[in-house]
Order: C-alpha cells, then structure tokens, then sequence
C-alpha cells in the first residue's frame, strides 16, 4: 500500500497556517470590524523584523511546510516593509506553501499591484463589499470609492490571483448578488463572508443564526496568530487580545503551539466541545459546511442542496477516494454517513467504479465554495471500500461502501466531518 496522501501529525504538534500582525493599524472605519472601537488601545506597534525571519527559519529547520497570511486586524499594505516581508517568505519555498494577504485596497495602485503579482506563490484579498460609491462610503467608512474601483477597472495585470470580498448580512443578499456578477465581469474572483460579531464586540446581524450545537472550530488546530508585539492569541476574532498563549519573543513556535492552553483548546476543537471555553461560548464564526451550501443557495437563488433524511439531516456534497497503488483520484457524491460505524455511502460515476480494496478517504471540513473560508486541510484517512446494492439513488450512480479504520490517528476528524456536514435546523 503507498503511503498516505497527508498525515494529520501538521495539524496537531505545528501549525499549517501562520497568520502574522506586521504592525497593528488600519486607516478605514468599516462598521462590521471592531477596529474603530478597539484602535486606541497600543497604537503604532511595529513586529521585529527580526523575529519575523526567525519564525520563517523555525518553520524550515522544524521540516513543516505552512501557508503564511500577513493580515492580523490590520491594514497590511500601510506597513513599508510588506513587500520585503513577502519578498523573504516567497523565497523560502520549503517553509512557506504560500502567501496571501486581505487588504482595503487604499494604498494600493498599478506599480504596487505588478510587483506583487511577480510572486506566483502570492494571493491577494481586496476588501471592496460595493458596486458603487454610495454604499463603499457607507461600508467603510472613506470616500476612496473612485481611487479603488478605478484602479482594480483598468489595471491589465494578473486578475486570476485578484479577488475581491464581501461581507455578507441579512439586508445584503441582493447586493451580494449583484457584487459577484459585477466583479466576476471585471475578471476578479469573489469571496464571499458572513457578517461575525466578533466574540460579542458587534451586533449578530448574520443570515445565518449562531450554531451553539457545534463546538468545532478550524482556528486552534491548524493557526498560530502572532501579533505585532509576539504575542499568540486563540484566532483574530478576539479583538480583546484578554488570553494570550505565549509570546515568540521568548518562545519557539513549538514552544507555543505546544503549550497546556493550546493543546487543550485544540483538543476541544476536534472532539467537538470548544464551546466549553468562555470565549468561544457565543461565537458564531464556526459554520458548519452544510449551512454554506444553503447559504450560497440563497445567494444563487437556487434550489437548496440534496438532503438525506437521516437523523440528522445529512447534505450531500463532493468528496474524494485515492485508489491503487499510484493513488489515483476518484470523485465521488458523499450520500451518508454512519458515525458510529465509522462509515460512508458515496456515489461514483460507473466509467468510475474502483476495484474493491484499499484506499483513502478524504475528510474534507470546511467547503470550498463561495463561502470559501475557515477549513482544514484535507485529511485523508486509510479505509477499505466495496460496491453495494442500494435502491433509490439519483442518476447512473453505483454505490460505494467506505469503512474507515478507526485505529489510525486520522480517525479523530470522523466526527468533526460527520457535524460538519450535518443540516441541523
């Protein structure tokens, strides 16, 4: 049997992302980010550079390969050094997978937009949430509707790398609409994000309602958020900054991520019981895939996904199998679940149909759609899988049974995937 496509040892004893605070101000005054309010407290803190290029050196010398974003509650692009920064990381190819940043676009312009897209490994967010300069000034705060739409419609560089965001509440879907078809026009691609109350700091005004029931969350298992002063918090939707986990100027990465308040945060995390911590009691970041779908239906004005009315309702949604001995990809429809068995009915297409034996599943958490934020990476658990006979199923479908095994490490996400998936009303 060849060896497996991802192990989950990245996501549990070292970070896979790493999200750094280069510096901690930001110009606009969006109503939805509690920057406003929160700005007074210890303005004008600058990161060492010099801690910066050893975090990149810890990463190298401790064999791990991260994705690195330079946005932590800031406005990135007003730090001078941004493109020295990334000029580092996009050079140490064995460290850092790649880059990315969210910015509101304000300093940018056409020089700034080429030299930044000389780094292949580079992706770039530009928060614009309009299509006019009525609602951008609403939105954000400055009259900048012009500087910045302007420059994102004649620039002739590489907008395939480009993507535009908006943030997405009950009296915006039509606007939501109207967004993504404007900038998917201009060549831009769209993200797409709920309005989140920030741990408390803003109203819920969400289209979707908070999930209490699922105590699952992304951010302790797989990122390390650094601010500019070194220190570690839980994820950057603590404004607060009230609970901290170390700071790198004393610590190594390891040292932090493996310490008691974080592994046990990670622990809650995947089990499913993250809710048991104060901070995170109320947060309503955590959106179960299933709830992405729906709310990319809506967007669309489109019909919801397939439901199997098992208990609990169970979306269907694409997976994935590697089979035989060179690995190869076989997608398949993930039609149910079985979580106390440890098992999974998918669907392939019968020019599809893999040979009965061994293979991997892929747990993925976290859809990858519009709704586009807040997963893991994929986790590949060893199962074994056969063909079964089973009535009812849509299209020229044959039907698969996947059991996993339940002794390898990679079985822990079983839950999480089956919750997440899960449509609870």
């Amino acid at each position: 049997m060849p060896q497996p496509p991802s192990r989950p040892g990245g996501l549990l004893d070292f970070p896979s992302k790493i999200q750094i605070q280069t510096h901690n101000r930001c110009n606009y005054l969006c109503p939805m980010c509690p920057y406003p309010e929160m700005a007074t407290e210890g303005g004008g803190v600058r990161l060492d550079g010099e801690l910066y290029y050893r975090l990149v050196n810890e990463v190298r010398e401790a064999g791990r390969r991260v994705k690195l974003c330079l946005m932590l509650q800031n406005e990135p692009l007003l730090d001078k050094r941004f493109l020295e920064f990334l000029d580092h990381a996009h050079g140490a190819e064995d460290a850092i997978a790649s880059v990315s940043t969210v910015s509101n676009g304000s300093v940018l312009s056409e020089e700034l937009l080429d030299a930044l897209m000389r780094y292949p490994r580079f992706h770039l967010t530009i928060s614009v949430n309009s299509t006019d300069r009525e609602r951008y000034q609403r939105i954000h705060g400055r009259d900048l509707w012009d500087r910045v739409h302007g420059l994102l419609a004649r620039w002739n560089g590489q907008r395939n790398r480009v993507r535009v965001s908006f943030v997405l509440d009950a009296l915006s879907v039509d606007d939501g609409r109207k967004f993504q078809d404007y900038w998917r026009g201009l060549g831009y691609g769209t993200r797409l994000i709920p309005f989140n109350a920030r741990v408390d700091l803003k109203d819920p005004a969400n289209i979707h309602e908070p999930d209490m029931e699922y105590g699952h969350c992304h951010y302790p298992v797989d990122t390390l958020n650094v601010l500019a002063d070194g220190g570690v918090i839980l994820c950057c939707n603590d404004w607060r900054h009230e609970e901290r986990y170390g700071n790198l100027r004393q610590h190594s990465i390891a040292e932090v991520w493996n310490s008691p308040g974080l592994v046990r945060l990670r622990q809650a995390a995947v089990r499913g019981t993250l809710r048991e911590h104060p901070m995170c009691k109320g947060c309503d970041y955590p959106i179960r895939s299933s709830q992405r779908l729906r709310l990319e239906a809506l967007l669309a004005d489109e019909a919801p996904p397939l439901v199997n009315e098992q208990r609990p309702p169970f979306v269907t949604h694409r997976g994935a199998l590697r089979v035989g001995p060179d690995g190869k990809l076989v997608h398949v429809l993930v039609w149910a679940v079985e979580e106390a068995a440890g098992v999974v009915t998918a669907l392939v297409p019968r020019s599809e149909v893999p040979v009965s034996g061994e293979g991997w599943f892929e747990l993925r958490i976290g859809h990858s759609g519009a709704f586009n934020f807040g997963g893991l990476e994929p986790i590949w658990c060893p199962a074994r899988f056969s063909r079964v006979e089973a009535e009812g199923l849509p299209g020229d479908a044959v039907p698969l049974r996947i059991e996993l095994d339940a002794r390898v490490a990679e079985f822990q996400f079983f839950p999480w995937y089956c919750a997440d998936w899960a449509l609870v009303s």
